[in-house]
């Protein structure tokens, strides 16, 4: 039994890794703490760092992707917020 590594597979974690913990990550934090712009710019300049620091600039479209993403679950999360206030009033 091998451990799978980063190099073994760098597409499925840009295409599938990335992005599945971006959005749960973002929608968990915009339930606790309910602010959109703090919870974006978090990840922009998280991805942002990452592209220069551990990837090359070819990554840096993945970077709006990834927030993009991020905006998606904190869209969602407010939905959850505001139906949950809803229902309970």
């Amino acid at each position: 039994m091998s451990i799978v590594s980063i190099n073994d597979n760098p597409f499925g974690l840009i295409l599938i890794g990335f992005p599945l913990f971006t959005f749960i990550i973002s929608l968990i934090i915009q339930l606790l703490i309910k602010k959109k712009i703090i919870i974006l710019s978090i990840v922009f300049i998280g991805y942002l760092i990452a592209t220069f620091v551990l990837f090359n600039s070819s990554f840096l479209i993945w970077c709006f992707i990834y927030t993009a993403i991020s905006l998606i679950g904190t869209i969602i999360a407010d939905l959850i917020l505001k139906f949950k206030k809803k229902f309970t009033m």
